[in-house]
């Protein structure tokens, strides 16, 4: 026991010593073992941990998901692109159209007929409309020349009523002035034609009011007109000749009775 205990202190100061003499202090133990270290891990590399893949955040969604959309993305489709369903009124196929009566001029006093020159008013009233057109168009067709004459568009559905200055009235798209002759007052639904074909509870064109226009003569003084079947002496004349007539009648009708009277036995 004693001898190895000698033993381990001789060998505790040879390697002090062998430390001393060689120059290997505590820190070139450290720098050694360092090296040492460094060495053996360049000789025999550690495998390199693997990162773990990046997960996104980002939620998949499922086949539940895609088969039923969630509420904020049903509005969302909805607002970006929206539906209107429009609500028509529905209108027996058998009731009539509307159509429009003639209140002035008063249809029941007789033809009516204007001087080209004159201030023109004309009113009505709507009869059988379910669907009323927001305006309608006045026009007024002369026969006589085949023109059709614009008075009025888009008129008012509350004002069924034009007033036309006859006077002022300036042709248009190079028509000719207005003629004399019989005209017909055409209205219908601005949106439509005259050659449309009436619906029920809509508006029909309307062309039953007729009136004629005419251009009036310069005066004339009295003094200057000329009648030629007003003068007295053409009077007179078929004054003698219907005496004479009558008078050759006479005498013809009195010699006949003579003689059916004389040639009685």
């Amino acid at each position: 026991m004693q001898l190895s205990s000698s033993l381990l202190f001789s060998s505790l100061l040879f390697l002090n010593l062998s430390s001393g003499v060689l120059g290997f202090g505590s820190d070139g133990a450290k720098k050694f073992k360092r090296e040492t270290r460094e060495t053996s891990t360049a000789a025999s590399p550690s495998p390199t941990a693997t990162p773990p893949p990046k997960t996104s955040l980002t939620k998949q969604p499922s086949a539940k998901d895609s088969a039923t959309p969630t509420s904020g993305s049903q509005e969302k489709t909805v607002g970006s692109s929206p539906k209107t369903t429009a609500k028509g009124t529905f209108i027996d196929p058998r009731l009539p159209p509307g159509g429009v009566v003639i209140q002035t001029p008063v249809t029941t006093s007789g033809s009516q007929y204007y001087k080209i020159g004159q201030t023109i008013t004309i009113g009505w009233n709507y009869t059988s409309l379910i669907i009323s057109p927001s305006a309608v168009n006045v026009e007024a067709f002369c026969s006589d020349n085949s023109q059709t004459y614009t008075i009025a568009q888009n008129v008012s559905i509350a004002k069924p009523s034009v007033i036309w200055d006859t006077g002022s009235y300036a042709p248009k798209n190079d028509q000719p002035p207005l003629a004399m002759g019989i005209y017909t007052l055409l209205i219908y639904d601005e949106k439509s034609a005259m050659t449309a074909v009436p619906a029920a509870g809509n508006l029909a064109p309307f062309n039953g009011f007729q009136f004629g226009m005419y251009t009036p003569k310069p005066y004339t003084p009295l003094a200057d007109f000329d009648c030629p079947t007003c003068e007295i002496s053409s009077a007179h004349s078929l004054d003698i000749l219907a005496v004479r007539l009558l008078a050759l009648v006479s005498f013809i009708f009195s010699v006949a009775f003579g003689l059916f009277f004389s040639l009685l036995p």
